[in-house]
């Protein structure tokens, strides 16, 4: 990651009150070892999330959610200003600070939002170019001296993302019709309470990337049923095509479905291409994968009032055997910390 510049600020509101606050930094924060390990854990806990939403930039004018104030002229959008930015029109520190009256703008019409420190950050990775906005929390903790005391401290809590946009500069210029160069995460906030954060970011919310993940691999399954007869090399191929996805969950990266179908179909790239493109699934040329469905592919759960079970797909027929006749489910190989759990019954 190359960090070209980063910079943090400070909008103060509370719930039910008056209007918010700023409090502006002059300048950026200079590189040091801590910023770097910051960023880097920072980036890592954005493309950990699983429920991102993807969109583009829209012109809120002709939003419907959007109630335009008479002072909205006067007030550029996110998308004007980052044009502003990129053509070196504006400074990076003049983009952060009218992005917090922009901000400010939203969030002192969400009588229900609270503020937060807003960190933004222009960085290359993979040879893109990046914009990161976050809303970090400030959180109590206790730490310890160099004498072995307890002392009481402040600290922006990375893991609990309030909420947050990443903006692929580089699709966003190459290609301004993807439709998916924003993506958004929403913590734990509703819809309706960050809707002002969507207003703020400019973007509409065309993809969701749960239900593209979930098409791309029931896809995958299909592709399995129809095309393999062997089961173990239905099994293998689900696994592959699991674990490419996973991985590029993990990089931040969205499945390119040719780059897919050469990793997961070997000499049947062609027929996997077309069949996972057909009319019937409606794939994007990328696919934005998403952990959460990832994981729960290729495995058989159930559960009633005493039993709950989750089984990995491959296990069937060897550690794990069904007697459809008898509706009996025989286990072999048992997790150790179960045999321990049960032995001391």
């Amino acid at each position: 990651m190359i960090i070209r510049d980063i910079v943090v600020h400070l909008i103060e509101k509370r719930a039910d009150t008056g209007p918010s606050t700023l409090s502006l930094s002059p300048e950026c924060i200079a590189p040091s070892p801590t910023l770097e390990h910051f960023l880097e854990e920072l980036n890592k806990v954005y493309n950990s999330k699983p429920s991102k939403v993807f969109g583009s930039f829209i012109d809120l004018k002709n939003d419907p959610q959007e109630k335009q104030p008479a002072e909205s002229e006067s007030i550029n959008s996110s998308k004007a200003l980052l044009n502003s930015l990129l053509e070196k029109q504006i400074n990076f520190i003049d983009y952060s600070h009218q992005s917090m009256n922009l901000l400010k703008h939203y969030i002192d019409s969400a009588s229900k939002a609270t503020g937060g420190y807003m960190v933004f950050v222009h960085y290359t990775l993979f040879g893109s170019d990046f914009m990161l906005i976050v809303m970090l929390n400030n959180v109590a903790g206790i730490a310890v001296d160099n004498n072995l005391g307890l002392n009481n401290i402040n600290y922006l809590d990375i893991s609990k993302v309030h909420l947050a946009a990443r903006i692929d500069l580089t699709l966003w210029q190459d290609d301004p019709q993807s439709g998916r160069y924003i993506s958004m995460i929403r913590g734990n906030e509703s819809n309706k309470l960050s809707e002002y954060f969507r207003l703020f970011i400019g973007s509409d919310e065309t993809i969701n990337s749960k239900q593209e993940t979930s098409d791309l691999l029931t896809a995958v399954s299909q592709y399995c049923e129809d095309n393999i007869q062997d089961d173990e090399q239905k099994s293998q191929f689900k696994k592959k095509s699991a674990e490419y996805c996973l991985e590029q969950a993990d990089k931040g990266q969205n499945v390119v479905l040719k780059d897919f179908s050469g990793y997961v179909a070997d000499s049947a790239v062609d027929d996997f291409m077309n069949y996972i493109k057909s009319e019937q699934y409606e794939l994007n040329n990328e696919i934005s994968p998403n952990k959460t469905v990832i994981r729960r592919f290729n495995k058989i759960s159930g559960r009633n009032q005493q039993v709950s079970i989750t089984i990995n797909e491959e296990a069937l027929g060897d550690t794990v055997i069904y007697d459809a006749d008898k509706d009996t489910l025989t286990l072999t190989d048992l997790p150790a910390s179960l045999k321990t759990q049960l032995l001391n019954r």
